[in-house]
């Protein structure tokens, strides 16, 4: 009987010693269920004295199924060899005789804390066993047992498919033999082997959409060029001009005045260049290229170095005014690039003009 103490001992103090695993709490552990075992185990047994049997080993196996996340079914079988060790009664013959203990059982188990890596259970188990005395005496006789255990998991596949568990367990079971009940203590180790039931992984969800961004708030428009007031550099812009980030035509027409034959800038002029520097200034990041023009009167090479004279006035004046020389180019395109009829002296007095182009992107 003391060796049996001495294994139940040792079965609970593991159970004491394991350590709390508290960062598996969200771990599923033993998420098992559904799953098949199978238990090999060894034990020791200490026979009621009534039998005249002393303390000695037992093994057998149990297969079984976790059914849900707190119930477990299994099947036992189990046996074992005892030595009278010469407790002789008087109706035995020879002195020292050999008994043997065999069984099956059906085990419920109620298995706590599932969430856990070692998970208590308690457990009640109704069967049949065989006392053999080796011919001297035998008999078959109904089983009730009562025990506790723990499984301890001792490993596990990722998708919970196979799992390995150490299951130290006591028990205690009564034997109804020929009216004259009998009570065995016993302590046992096994080691459960699962497989089956693998756990599903969910699907990830598709996350919602993100929300639609809100429509930009509107703002004051006067010139409707799509650039609101308060950054709007260049109000007043015809429609149906094309500008850059801060409303500023991409292309414009300066409104300079020439003699005929002369790329002198009139006095009159001049507001309009101040308009240029002006805009140069307020946009810095704003390159151009000053393009000189002229009417058709006189050859196309004459008109051609006289729209690049026009053009260089104009690239002379914005410079003295302070606007960087590497932010401007210019060029003559002579009378290639009318925009009036030539042949009246209004539509000769259009084509004699300077264009400011955009060579920036506009933003």
């Amino acid at each position: 009987m003391n060796k049996a103490l001495l294994f139940a001992a040792v079965g609970i103090a593991s159970f004491a010693a394991a350590p709390s695993h508290a960062d598996d709490v969200n771990r599923p552990w033993n998420d098992e269920v559904g799953q098949w075992f199978i238990m090999p185990f060894l034990g020791f047994t200490a026979p009621d004295n009534d039998r005249l049997l002393k303390d000695g080993p037992h093994y057998g196996a149990s297969i079984g199924k976790h059914l849900t996340d707190r119930w477990t079914l299994q099947v036992t079988g189990y046996g074992g060899d005892f030595d009278n060790d010469g407790k002789r009664p008087e109706w035995t013959w020879p002195a020292s005789f050999d008994g043997t203990l065999s069984g099956a059982s059906v085990d419920l188990l109620r298995v706590f804390k599932r969430d856990n890596k070692v998970s208590p259970y308690v457990l009640g188990a109704i069967g049949m066993q065989n006392s053999n005395y080796k011919g001297l005496q035998g008999d078959d006789s109904a089983t009730l047992a009562a025990g506790a255990g723990v499984m301890w998991d001792l490993y596990r596949k990722d998708d919970g498919s196979r799992t390995v568990q150490l299951r130290p367990e006591v028990r205690a079971r009564w034997n109804f033999q020929q009216g004259n009940d009998q009570l065995d203590t016993l302590a046992q180790v096994g080691l459960a082997f699962g497989w089956g039931a693998a756990r599903a992984t969910p699907a990830a969800e598709e996350p919602p959409p993100p929300p639609p961004p809100p429509p930009p708030a509107k703002c004051g428009d006067e010139d409707n060029d799509g650039v609101c007031n308060e950054i709007d550099k260049c109000p007043g812009t015809p429609a149906g001009t094309k500008v850059d980030s801060v409303g500023c035509p991409l292309e414009q027409t300066l409104k300079l005045l020439f003699d005929f034959d002369s790329a002198e800038l009139r006095p009159e002029s001049i507001t309009e260049l101040e308009r240029v520097v002006k805009f140069m200034n307020d946009v810095p990041f704003a390159r151009a290229m000053v393009q000189g023009h002229t009417d058709s009167v006189g050859s196309d090479a004459y008109n051609m170095k006289l729209s690049d004279r026009r053009a260089k006035s104009v690239f002379d004046y914005l410079t003295s005014r302070g606007v960087d020389p590497s932010r401007l180019t210019s060029e003559g395109r002579g009378e290639t690039m009318p925009i009036a009829d030539n042949a009246t002296a209004a539509g000769r007095q259009e084509n004699r003009r300077v264009m400011l182009i955009r060579t920036d992107s506009g933003s």
